[in-house]
């Protein structure tokens, strides 16, 4: 627990650089649009196809998740035990790799490759921080990054500054709220022991 918590926070402070990393470059006259497109992608530059081709590689990632999510998790909290039970662990892992593989080269025409990466690690980051269970915290992770997409996508709409940096600051500043949450609860029962 102490090493996921850890990785978390390596891959938020990480995100977070990222978002400064969207200004800078946005704050950058150099003409690198290409790498730009690349790196931070286009909300509004695909095609009503690629949007169909995305909407089908969605189906099937979301769907094929139901399909082993019990062994899956399983296997995630406890692979030994798994294992041990005949649970293939190594083939649920190569299996989830790959959905996350296409998830990820997916969103990322979208999104762009360095974006994609902080869409992937801050909302789950937060919903880790706001519960232990892994069902609400799935739900919670798709209902932030739903939410810090739009408002950075409508707080970019009312200045020059690019989405990606509204996005994952936004992102950012979820998940400390969710870490400030967390943390008021373990500090409250100590207060509270120490006042009576």
């Amino acid at each position: 627990s102490g090493a996921a918590e850890e990785s978390a926070a390596i891959g938020t402070v990480q995100a977070f650089a990222l978002a400064l990393g969207f200004l800078f470059v946005s704050l950058s006259r150099s003409n690198i649009s290409g790498a730009q497109s690349l790196l931070f992608g286009s909300f509004v530059g695909i095609t009503s196809e690629q949007v169909w081709v995305l909407a089908l590689g969605a189906v099937v990632t979301v769907g094929a998740i139901p399909l082993a999510s019990r062994p899956l998790l399983f296997a995630s909290i406890d692979p030994d035990v798994a294992a041990a039970r005949g649970i293939p662990v190594r083939m649920l892992s190569f299996g989830f790799l790959l959905l996350l593989g296409v998830a990820t080269a997916e969103a990322s025409q979208v999104t762009g490759s360095l974006l994609v990466f902080a869409l992937l690690v801050l909302p789950p980051a937060t919903a880790e921080a706001l519960t232990a269970r892994p069902a609400v915290s799935l739900g919670l992770a798709v209902l932030i990054g739903l939410l810090v997409t739009w408002f950075g996508l409508g707080l970019s709409y009312y200045n020059d500054y690019p989405i990606g940096f509204h996005i994952t600051t936004l992102a950012f500043a979820a998940y400390l709220l969710a870490k400030g949450w967390q943390l008021r609860g373990h500090w409250a029962p100590a207060f509270t022991r120490q006042a009576a």
